[in-house]
């Protein structure tokens, strides 16, 4: 359901309960382990979600964007707490609600409760289907495929990668210096190339680096 249709058909009730609030870069939302107290509905902007763990590592295993719902998850499983932390990506905004109100909001638009449960299979689906198969694959198989993720479809003679280590690291659920061993590794190999410190893949870098993946 788009965005538009959700908030035009928002029952008056509902919307004199929810306020406008705007985040930027960096900020975060949520945190795990906070009262899971508000619902957010994303109508602006991008959104990663992570997982903290008590070793430090953070593991980012997806992201928002409009026109989805943050706390969602938690309230409809009873939950108290935010079982995740969300960081902006680009500036967003969001309507905020209390738990009661996104609770009631769905007992009275059966529209507005389908769309929900649309967004959350949505976001689990990959979650399932991918995310647990490459948690279990070796360092080096991780940053790889993050970075063959990364290229995706671009058509580029040389692909530069501007994400800092310790994004890398949260993003494949490792730490920064399993990362920059796996760089070194790859740049070794004659993989990757690293221009100020970034990593850099011209375009037989790229055939390679997919075909050494396939050959594994």
């Amino acid at each position: 359901m788009k965005l538009d249709y959700i908030l035009d058909h928002m029952p008056d009730e509902i919307r004199r309960q929810t306020t406008h609030k705007i985040f930027f870069p960096g900020e975060s939302i949520v945190r795990k382990g906070e009262e899971a107290r508000h619902v957010y509905l994303i109508t602006r902007g991008t959104i990663r979600v992570s997982n903290e763990f008590a070793s430090g590592q953070r593991f980012t295993f997806g992201t928002l964007d409009v026109p989805d719902l943050i706390g969602d998850l938690e309230v409809l499983a009873g939950q108290k707490l935010y079982s995740a932390s969300t960081e902006v990506s680009t500036q967003c905004e969001v309507i905020a609600m209390r738990s009661e109100t996104f609770l009631q909001w769905m007992r009275i638009d059966n529209d507005f409760a389908l769309a929900v449960a649309q967004l959350l299979a949505a976001k689990m689906y990959p979650t399932s289907n991918e995310a647990g198969r490459v948690k279990f694959l070796p360092s080096l198989n991780r940053l790889q495929t993050y970075l063959l993720k990364r290229l995706g479809d671009i058509d580029t003679d040389l692909f530069i990668l501007h994400t800092s280590r310790q994004q890398i690291a949260d993003d494949i659920g490792t730490s920064v210096k399993t990362v920059n061993r796996g760089v070194v590794k790859l740049k070794d190999e004659g993989l990757i190339t690293l221009l100020h410190g970034k990593i850099t893949m011209n375009k037989t870098q790229q055939v390679a680096m997919k075909n050494s993946l396939i050959d594994e």
